[in-house]
């Protein structure tokens, strides 16, 4: 047998939202299959199974999914389908937002599952941007991404959205401040607050008598504060006996993997949020990068990043994606991509990771010209609009659950 588990997974030739399951076929009229390769016998991924089952069979337990990359993790639309599925898969689960980070406060866009509204005057910076290394009032945090304030009084607020808000509440926040106790008001009506220090001191623990669905904060800088109020984001938890399921992205526009060495608490970070699976999207815009791309570069920065958080996430599964293509094709990212695809593919292999291979999943680089003309990819041929996401989300959660199911049977032969 070989060391990958193979998993038949079909691009969608119907409408965005249904997925079909074939094997291969040489038709052409068929739709393309790939496989997701996930090593067998994996104690990783066995217990990653284990705990969708527990969720699935509403016995309890959390199923918790870390999403890491570039604009399209940040854009949101992947991890909003993502939930779609996952909530009709179990549709008794509770949720939690997880992971919120200041994008509009920082100026850039915001995933779909909160809406952040503001007052006072803000100003901000990623891991991805040249300002990010002049920031002298780092928090520690390991988000990426910080915003600042120097209004005497500033208010910010993140409300649960989409899909439904209904499902989205939390109890517990940790919020990633250098404000002090007296510069914090936390506002929410008939719940009391208790606010408590994070053990590493990068911010506070604010925990509710009763969970809400917004989380709103004001900010009053003291009269002898010398640097900005600066505000990392906000992490959110439910406490509850029943089955809930956290879907966390962690995404900034133009993502390299270099840019993951800036992320001061990124370990402690990702140790927080106790991950089931870590989906990790990193390489397109490396690959696009014409002048400063090195294969042996950014292997070793990809090594790096994967030991660190090996090391604080042991019992986590990992699946590595490879790069979406860009239209029309250029020959050198394409050359880039493929070095970055045989890389991944041979590091999940010697490690134990899962790999899926998106980019051949959504077609190749010859389907590009089919996803403009049916508008599901934008017009800076890059990105893609909210349908095109849906399709990738479709693939995406079919690698997952299919190679649940595949347990499932092996597990339980007689099955159906």
């Amino acid at each position: 047998m070989n060391w990958k588990t193979f998993i038949t997974l079909a691009m969608s030739t119907v409408l965005p939202g249904i997925h079909l399951a074939v094997s291969c076929q040489d038709n052409e009229n068929e739709p393309n299959s790939i496989s997701c390769e996930i090593p067998p016998n994996s104690n990783r991924y066995c217990e990653l199974w284990a705990t969708m089952d527990s969720v699935h069979q509403g016995i309890g337990g959390e199923l918790s999914i870390l999403h890491v990359g570039g604009s399209h993790v940040q854009a949101g639309w992947i991890g909003h389908f993502m939930r779609e599925q996952l909530a009709l898969w179990s549709p008794q689960a509770i949720w939690s937002k997880g992971l919120m980070l200041p994008y509009r406060l920082a100026k850039t866009n915001t995933p779909t599952h909160f809406r952040t509204e503001m007052s006072g005057s803000w100003q901000g910076s990623r891991c991805t941007r040249k300002t990010w290394d002049e920031i002298n009032s780092d928090v520690g945090s390991g988000t990426g991404i910080q915003v600042r304030t120097d209004s005497p009084a500033s208010t910010l607020q993140h409300v649960a959205f989409l899909p439904d808000s209904s499902k989205f509440s939390a109890n517990t926040f940790d919020i990633w401040t250098n404000a002090r106790p007296s510069e914090i008001s936390f506002f929410n009506a008939g719940s009391d607050a208790n606010m408590t220090p994070l053990i590493d001191q990068s911010g506070w623990r604010i925990v509710l008598s009763t969970p809400v669905d917004t989380f709103r904060l004001s900010l009053q800088s003291a009269s002898d504060r010398s640097i900005p109020i600066a505000y990392e984001g906000a992490y959110s938890q439910i406490s509850t006996a029943a089955p809930r399921m956290t879907y966390n992205e962690w995404g900034h526009n133009g993502l390299h993997i270099r840019d993951m060495r800036k992320c001061v608490g990124l370990q402690k970070l990702v140790k927080r949020m106790q991950p089931d699976l870590v989906i990790i999207g990193i390489g397109l815009n490396d690959a696009i990068d014409k002048h400063g791309f090195d294969i042996g570069q950014f292997s070793a920065d990809y090594g790096v990043l994967m030991r660190q958080l090996e090391k604080r996430l042991p019992n986590a599964a990992f699946l590595l994606l490879s790069n979406t293509h860009v239209h029309p094709t250029n020959e050198t990212t394409a050359k880039h991509s493929n070095e970055i695809k045989a890389f991944l593919r041979a590091h999940a292999e010697s490690t134990g990771c899962g790999f899926f291979d998106l980019g051949a999943a959504i077609g190749g680089n010859e389907s590009t010209a089919d996803w403009m003309s049916n508008d599901w990819m934008k017009s800076d041929g890059i990105h893609f609009h909210s349908s095109g996401y849906q399709r990738i989300a479709g693939l995406l959660y079919d690698a997952i659950h299919q190679a649940f199911q595949h347990h499932l049977s092996c597990e339980n032969p007689t099955e159906k």
